[in-house]
Formats: structure tokens, C-alpha cells, sequence
């Protein structure tokens, strides 16, 4: 093994050493909580069959709908891409994202990867038009969570003052997403990043051999540029296959909170739908930590969230919350997985 294939190995440990920790003191918190488990158990043991696979379904149809979204954006860059092998390189990108550690945050990437090595496409023009369909249904959460938290307040009544401190964290993640978009539209200043962080990249890895040197090199960045935003112009300049891929994205979401509203009502107890909306595109934020499909953190945050704005039990709300994680977490590991051997994608290339 190579001197550089050692370092890649000691970096992936020491990313799934440190999700394991935020695992661990995870699990510690919520033993501290004084959570009985029993109770959750009891819940879980008493919960409708029929209710569970009907949130099983609506978590797949969250991803087949937001696959849809990146099937008319790839579609402007071969407008032959088999719409079968989108999907299963959809559900298997989406494997990739939630089986590794900060796998969210480099999603766009690995999404990118299946897609082009699967249907043999540039990966230049496939990274583009991924960025824009991520871009969208990261937009249609943000849209999603605000009217579930606006339909939430007015059914409600009077917001009081935990809801208004969470109203403008929504509002900070919707100026966020306008930034995104601004800042995509802002060639030059989009350019100088770029170059700065290939100018540290040329930097850290000037050990590693010409080749990786080329590949940050000025003119080979300028280059890369200059197709990523000749595509990235291309798929979005159909303004209609913009609003259908929007759409998409937000049934999708839609779709994606329905396991948390289903698993109550299988646990006997009915959330607000209104509040679902909100609170499962803004555990999204969980993600972002160092561990598979944020796992602990999105299990803390959810269960939080419903018991503090639904004002049940906590043994109810995890066991709902459970059942989400559930549908939307280890069923999609399943499926994924069973697509990436489809497709004979393995752990060895998303690393």
C-alpha cells in the first residue's frame, strides 16, 4: 500500500473515529435524560403495521421524487439518460451520503460520481447539473419548513417566543439560500474562491506528484470553471424545467415528512401535519455532523422539537421519531445498498 493510499486510510478512520464519538456522547446525553426506554418500547410494540409501510413507501417516494428533479437537469446534458438507472444512481448516491461520516456535506460530489461513472457522462457536465438539482431542493426545505412553521403558528394561535426565535432561524437559512444563489451568480468572486482554495490545495499537496499540480493549476481551473458555468447555464436556463424540477423537489420533501406524521399516529398519538413540515426539513441542519446521516443528532433534535412545540410525552415523541428515523434512515440504507450492488458501486470508490 502506497504512501498516499495510507493517508487517505488514516483520514477516513479518523472521520468515522470522531462520528463515533459524537455517537457515543450522544447516546450519553440522552441516558442522562432520564428517558425510560421501556416506555419507548412499549410504544414501539403497540404501533400499526399498516401506518409503518405506509411510511416506508413515502420515504421512498421522497427520493424516487427528488431523483425526478435531478433526471431533468441531467437530462440537459444527455438528453438520453435512462430514467431506471437515474433512480437506483439516485438511491445509491443517497447510500453514499448517509452510510459515511460528513457524507451530506460532500453530497453533491458523490452524487455526481454514481451518476457519471454509471451512465458514462462527463463528470464536469454531471457535477453541474447535480449542484443545480441540489440546489433546488435545498431551496424547496427552506420553502417547505416556512409554511409548515407560518400553517403551524395560525393554527396555533399566538406564536410565543420558542417559535419566534425558531421563525428567524428560518429566516437566516432562507437569506443563506438567497446568498447561495447570489453568490453562484457572482462569477468573479465565485472564481477568486475557487482559485484561492486550489491555491492552497497546489500548497498541502505539493508532495503528491505533477499530476495533482496540473489539475490545480490556473489555466486547469479557469478551464473547469468555465464548463462547470457553461452547464450549470445550460441547465438552468429552461426556466419551465426549473419550476417542474422545483416541484419535484418540494413533493419530495412533502413526502419525506410524511414517516414522522404516520409514525405518530402509529404510536397513538397525531401530530400536527403543519409542524411535520417544518421540523423534518429543519432537522436537516443534524446532517451536517460528523456522523452517518447525522445519526444521534437528528434523533435529539426531532424528539426535542416535538416535544417542545407538541407539548407530549417524551417517550411518545421518541418512539415517533424513532419510527421516522426508521423509514427515512436505515430503510433508505437498505435500499441504497441494495442499489449500489445493483450497480456495483462499492465502498472502496466513494472513499
Amino acid at each position: 500500500m502506497g504512501t498516499t493510499e495510507v493517508t487517505r486510510v488514516g483520514s477516513m478512520r479518523k472521520r468515522v473515529a470522531a462520528g463515533v464519538a459524537v455517537v457515543v456522547v450522544l447516546a450519553a446525553l440522552v441516558g442522562l435524560s432520564g428517558v425510560s426506554w421501556q416506555k419507548i418500547f412499549a410504544e414501539l410494540r403497540t404501533m400499526d403495521p399498516i401506518l409503518l409501510g405506509a411510511a416506508l413507501v413515502a420515504s421512498l417516494l421522497a427520493q424516487l421524487a427528488w431523483s425526478s428533479s435531478t433526471l431533468l437537469f441531467l437530462r440537459t446534458v444527455d438528453p438520453e439518460v435512462p430514467t431506471g438507472r437515474v433512480r437506483l444512481g439516485y438511491l445509491t448516491g443517497t447510500f453514499a451520503k448517509q452510510i459515511l461520516p460528513f457524507g451530506h456535506a460532500g453530497g453533491v460530489p458523490l452524487m455526481a460520481y454514481v451518476l457519471a461513472e454509471e451512465m458514462k457522462l462527463d463528470y464536469r457536465g454531471t457535477f453541474a447539473s447535480v449542484t443545480a438539482s441540489e440546489l433546488v431542493v435545498f431551496v424547496a426545505s427552506l420553502v417547505v419548513a416556512g409554511v409548515g412553521f407560518g400553517w403551524f403558528v395560525v393554527a396555533d394561535g399566538v406564536a410565543s417566543g420558542a417559535e419566534l426565535v425558531v421563525l428567524g432561524l428560518v429566516g437566516v437559512l432562507a437569506l443563506v439560500a438567497v446568498a447561495i444563489v447570489g453568490f453562484v451568480k457572482r462569477r468573479t468572486a465565485f472564481r477568486r474562491v475557487v482559485h484561492g482554495v486550489a491555491l492552497v490545495g497546489r500548497a498541502l499537496f505539493h508532495r503528491t506528484g505533477p499530476r495533482m499540480q496540473d489539475r490545480l493549476a490556473p489555466a486547469a481551473v479557469d478551464r473547469d470553471l468555465d464548463e462547470f458555468f457553461a452547464t450549470f447555464d445550460r441547465a438552468t436556463g429552461d426556466r419551465w424545467m426549473v419550476v417542474q424540477a422545483a416541484t419535484y423537489a418540494a413533493v419530495g420533501w412533502v413526502l419525506f415528512a410524511l414517516p414522522l406524521y404516520l409514525g405518530s399516529l402509529a404510536v397513538g398519538q397525531s401530530l400536527p401535519f403543519a409542524l411535520v413540515l417544518f421540523v423534518v426539513p429543519a432537522a436537516g441542519l443534524a446532517t451536517l455532523l460528523p456522523t452517518p446521516g447525522g445519526l444521534g443528532g437528528t434523533e435529539l433534535g426531532l424528539t426535542a422539537a416535538v416535544v417542545l412545540f407538541a407539548g407530549i410525552g417524551l417517550e411518545t415523541a421518541a418512539a415517533a421519531v424513532l419510527v421516522y428515523r426508521l423509514c427515512s434512515y436505515w430503510f433508505l440504507l437498505l435500499v441504497g445498498g441494495l442499489s449500489s450492488l445493483f450497480l456495483s458501486v462499492g465502498f472502496r470508490e466513494f472513499r
